[in-house]
């Protein structure tokens, strides 16, 4: 049985190479690919934590510093100012939301939602996707959530962080007649809120289209993949010529001069190309050749 191996040294050394250097190629282009990809997904959690984090640091403050502040305020100066609830300093939801959508004209990729069983503002009621992340934190008694969710036939990335409810909550989520006449007035409730002390109300929902994210660094990985494949591939392919013309052709032009020579002709000198192991081989044919002619000559 015939071995499947060629026989010539070029190709049985040109094919191991150029078989590694494929190899090699594909499997670090496959790494940069995965890794872009594994990057953008890091860098849109990261923005996304970044923004719950934003939007929690500002309910606190309003929660805590501005809401006690203004109530002081209007505790003190009742006689000259109607209002008993100053929407825009007072709600932790409406402030957050305020200042989001300045940042959602920088970053338009996310959305912040401020969802609510039973909210005061209709336009805060959860969605499907919304509910089941509330009911999670209910059920698991989590602070937050973070997963990627189908929503409206589109997957996104969720970060959520979950709204408990605190005393100071009642004062606008409790009963339409505990609340304050400014609330109402633009609320319009039909029903109580009736929140309860402790328990998991709602969710601040921060999202980003996961698609639209992986798409982008799926792109960009196989761009830079293939930039990186292109590379190990031609760095091979130079290897491969270099040895081609340095070592195997000259090692084909001696063995046709050593076929020359075994036919008889010595007449003809072989061309010696540098000092390196090829060329001192030809020296050495070289030498063969002189001295074959020379008792050619004395033979005549």
């Amino acid at each position: 049985m015939k071995s499947i191996l060629p026989k010539s040294i070029r190709w049985k050394v040109g094919l191991p190479m150029l078989f590694v250097g494929l190899l090699s190629g594909l499997g670090v282009g496959y790494y940069t690919y995965k890794q872009e990809v594994d990057d953008a997904k890091l860098l849109a959690q990261e923005k996304i934590k970044t923004a719950l984090t934003f939007s929690k640091a500002s309910r606190a403050y309003v929660r805590e510093v501005l809401r006690p502040k203004i109530d002081q305020l209007l505790a003190s100066a009742s006689g000259c100012i109607k209002e008993d609830f100053i929407l825009e300093a007072q709600s932790s939801s409406f402030f957050t939301a305020s200042i989001f959508r300045t940042v959602s004209e920088e970053l338009p990729d996310l959305k912040l939602r401020q969802v609510a069983f039973n909210p005061l503002n209709p336009k805060n009621n959860p969605d499907e996707t919304e509910a089941k992340i509330i009911a999670f934190l209910r059920q698991n008694s989590a602070k937050e959530y973070s997963g990627v969710l189908e929503k409206a036939g589109d997957r996104y990335f969720f970060y959520a962080s979950a709204v408990v409810v605190e005393s100071g909550c009642l004062k606008c989520h409790y009963s339409v007649e505990a609340m304050p006449k400014a609330l109402q007035a633009i609320y319009k409730p039909t029903q109580d809120p009736k929140w309860e002390v402790g328990k998991v109300q709602g969710a601040v929902v921060v999202s980003m289209p996961f698609e639209k994210v992986i798409l982008r660094a799926q792109l960009n990985g196989l761009k830079n993949g293939l930039l990186v494949f292109g590379l190990f591939f031609g760095i091979t392919l130079m290897l491969l010529i270099a040895l081609d013309r340095l070592v195997f052709k000259p090692l084909e032009l001696l063995e046709r001069r050593a076929e020359e020579i075994a036919k008889g002709n010595v007449d003809e000198p072989i061309e010696i190309r540098g000092e390196d192991e090829i060329g001192r081989l030809a020296q050495a044919f070289e030498r063969m050749r002189v001295s074959i002619k020379k008792v050619m000559d004395l033979l005549k």
